[in-house]
């Protein structure tokens, strides 16, 4: 009967399904993307597609000036309603423009730039890009098994992973002792100190730049903190990192953690257990930090 009632408690607050009918292999070259005019459930919440292939706006693109905003399953807005996003809610106060979120779960730099080489080369109607960057980015193209273990591997690791896998009250009880844990971000800033991971997005931003000055396209990066970072603004080696690079290379970029408000907790902000995805509560942090002030 617990493991039943931990199983429905766990659909509720950490429901990780994304529906793989929504996805168009190969839509911008290599990199996949999203069907157009699609419907689905994604981490529990009714998901639409515009007739683009991006998360559907209330305002529907009326606008005539077209901004074209791309990133990852934080931007693409996992886990909150379509009009929770902090895309939509900007769509509110910029009634001029046709907004695009076009952003998709897993995407990373390299995505980035395929989308920009098969989107703005042949758009010329794209007056803004916005790419708003996770710290996870960071992996590109790498696969799990590519990436350094998160924690030890052997017997007891093997076993942690079996019980959450198969025991729904093992992984509740796990989450709600862990959820406050920065391992995930200690984890993706370590990356950071790997010269060759960063100079391998920074060609992927370089590029993009490039193709943007030569289309006459006003581009910006926003750089998304996680939870820890936001309880301790110190924990900024990843932010440093990048912003010493763009501004080498004269690229625009918003550092968020800067941007966003001080409060005594910012557990709400994000979905519970999670160090990255934003809540809709979140959703709205972000939107008025970048579109309101």
């Amino acid at each position: 009967m617990l493991e039943g009632i931990s199983r429905v408690i766990l659909s509720n607050v950490y429901n990780r399904k994304f529906d793989s009918s929504l996805i168009e292999e190969n839509k911008y070259g290599t990199s996949s993307g999203l069907k157009s005019n699609a419907t689905g459930l994604v981490w529990g919440k009714p998901f639409h597609t515009d007739e683009m292939g991006g998360r559907r706006t209330i305002k529907k693109g009326k606008g005539k000036l077209k901004m074209l905003v791309i990133g990852d399953s934080v931007t693409e807005g996992v886990g909150v309603d379509d009009t929770a996003t902090f895309i939509d809610l900007a769509t509110k106060g910029w009634d001029d423009w046709d907004i695009r979120n076009i952003s998709l779960i897993g995407w990373s730099s390299s995505d980035y730039r395929n989308v920009v080489d098969h989107l703005i080369v042949k758009d010329s109607g794209i007056k803004i890009l916005c790419l708003f960057y996770c710290l996870n980015d960071i992996y590109g193209k790498s696969t799990s098994t590519e990436l350094p273990p998160i924690a030890n591997k052997g017997f007891i690791s093997s076993i942690n992973a079996l019980l959450q896998d198969r025991c729904a009250i093992y992984k509740l009880i796990k989450l709600f002792v862990y959820q406050d844990s920065q391992s995930y971000y200690q984890y993706d800033q370590a990356f950071y100190n790997d010269s060759l991971r960063v100079n391998a997005v920074m060609d992927d931003l370089v590029h993009i730049k490039d193709v943007c000055d030569s289309s006459k396209v006003v581009f910006t990066m926003y750089i998304l903190p996680y939870r820890s970072q936001l309880i301790d603004r110190n924990n900024d080696l990843p932010q440093r990192v990048l912003a010493a690079k763009l501004r080498e290379n004269h690229i625009m970029y918003v550092d968020l953690l800067k941007e966003l408000p001080n409060k005594k907790d910012y557990k709400d902000w994000y979905l519970f257990g999670d160090e990255i995805h934003l809540s809709a509560m979140g959703h709205r942090a972000v939107a008025e930090a970048i579109f309101h002030k």
